[in-house]
Parts: structure tokens; C-alpha cells; sequence
């Protein structure tokens, strides 16, 4: 893996801080705002000359347009209307609004919905979700379980390869790569494909931090499920076999029995 250090991000669409007034301001402004220096800074100097501070800020891009989600701690009430007014004289500006807190120090932007990852809705599960979901499973089928996943996840695994694929421009070395950045943005772990032969149809893949298998760090044996069944499904779609029982995913190391990250080995059965 990179040598740099990653660090926890949470997600940008709310903030929850103690103490705090937090108000949402929509700036909606003309696309060629990207291009322009110094818009930014404007928004930032607005609220900085009424002593109000910066919680948050977000860029998203979209339908020809730019929207700036601004969180900012307005501890007076009457302010509000005039940030809105000087927020509006920024250059490109089409429009500004604003929502307040919802309850005492915790704001969200209300309009951020569907939430997407590469131009595709999705969803999260929170930690508490998928825990109960995952050791609940384990609990009341068993060893049947983590079968059940990984044939699920094998199928999302081959749908996830076109879109990568496509992401890659059609480039299947390109699209290695571009897997492993959607397998850590989706939040399923670190991945790093460290071999593949596509002639061979033979891989070997290492997960650090998976999120399948943390959960159960201590209980001395492989645990992983899903994931198995994505990277099986992803390295099936790309050397073109069909079904599930054709690719082996074979865990040798795995967190839940003390090893430092996950790894398997994959290979396609001659058929």
C-alpha cells in the first residue's frame, strides 16, 4: 500500500457540533465559476468580515452548475438575512438559501438526496447496521452464512467490473486500479491487488482494515463473506466466466484470526 496515512472522513452533509448554531447556505452558481479565481475566497471573506466561522464547506458539480454547501456557526439570528444578501453579489451567483439547525448544534443539507458515487445512487450503512445485520447472520445460519454472502457479493462484484471498466475507458489495467479506488471510497476496506494474470486467470488480492472482518477480530478463524464473493464476482466479469462455482477465492490470512490485513488467493477452474 502508499505509505501515506489514511485518516477517518465523515461524510459531508451534515455537522453536529456542541455549542454551536449551524445554519446551511445553498450558494448555486453558473458553471463557469470552476473556472474563476477567487469565488471562493469571497464566500469566505463574507462570513469571516461578520465574525461568522466556517463549520463546513462542499463542492458538487452538477447539471451545468456549481453548488457550495456552506456550514457556518451564526449565533445571531438576525444575520442570516444579510449573509444572504452579501452571498448573493458573489460573482456567478444564480441564488442563495438557507436552512437552520435542526435541533441544537446539528444542521444537514436537507436537499442532498439521492446520494450517489460515480454518478449512481447509493446508500450507507453505519457501523450499528451492518453489524447487526452481519453477526445476526453468523449467529442464526451459521457457517451457511458467509456462503450466502459471498454469492451475493459475486454477482455486485461482476456488475461493479463493467462500471469500472468503463470509469478505465475500456483500459483492463487501468480498471485494477480503479477497483481498488472504489473499494476503499464505498468504505469496504483497502484494497491492493498485488498479482494478476489474466492468461492464467489467477490473482492475489490483500484487504487491510476490511469491514466485514474487523467485526469479528479475535475469534481466531477466517470470516469473510461479501467480500470474497465481490472480488470473485469483479475478477469473474473480467476474464469472462459465468458462474460462481467456476472461481475459487481461497482466504489465507484474514484480521478476525489475528493476521495484520486479509489475503486470497483467486484462480478460475479450467473449464
Amino acid at each position: 500500500m502508499a505509505s501515506h496515512e489514511p485518516f477517518p472522513t465523515e461524510i459531508p452533509i451534515f455537522v453536529h457540533v456542541a455549542g454551536s448554531t449551524p445554519y446551511v447556505f445553498y450558494i448555486e452558481l453558473k458553471g463557469e465559476a470552476l473556472e474563476a479565481v477567487g469565488v471562493l475566497e469571497q464566500v469566505t471573506d463574507i462570513l469571516a468580515g461578520q465574525g461568522v466561522p466556517i463549520l463546513q464547506v462542499s463542492v458538487i458539480v452538477s447539471s451545468g452548475t456549481v453548488k457550495l454547501i456552506v456550514f457556518a456557526d451564526v449565533r445571531e439570528e438576525g444575520l442570516v438575512g444579510k449573509l444572504v444578501n452579501e452571498l448573493g453579489k458573489v460573482p456567478y451567483t444564480i441564488n442563495v438559501s438557507y436552512t437552520g439547525p435542526l435541533v441544537d448544534g446539528f444542521a444537514y443539507c436537507d436537499r442532498c438526496f439521492p446520494l450517489t458515487v460515480g454518478g449512481q445512487r447509493a446508500i450507507i450503512l453505519s457501523r450499528q447496521v451492518y453489524e447487526g445485520f452481519l453477526k445476526e447472520g453468523w449467529r442464526r445460519f451459521g457457517t451457511a452464512f458467509p456462503v450466502m454472502l459471498y454469492m451475493l457479493g459475486f454477482e455486485s462484484g461482476r456488475l461493479a467490473y463493467r462500471r469500472h471498466l468503463e470509469v478505465a475507458g475500456g483500459d483492463v489495467k487501468a480498471a485494477v486500479k480503479v477497483g481498488e479506488a472504489f473499494f476503499q471510497l464505498l468504505g469496504y476496506g483497502r484494497l491492493e491487488i498485488l498479482k494478476i494474470d489474466d492468461a492464467r486467470r489467477e490473482a492475489v488480492y490483500r484487504v487491510y482494515d476490511s469491514f466485514e472482518c474487523e467485526l469479528f477480530k479475535g475469534e481466531g478463524e477466517i470470516r469473510a463473506g461479501f467480500i470474497r464473493g465481490l472480488i470473485g464476482g469483479w475478477m469473474a466479469a473480467r476474464w469472462g466466466v459465468e458462474e460462481a462455482e467456476d472461481v475459487i477465492v481461497r482466504e489465507e490470512k484474514c484480521i478476525a484470526k489475528g493476521d495484520p490485513y486479509c489475503e486470497a488467493h483467486v484462480w478460475a477452474e479450467k473449464r
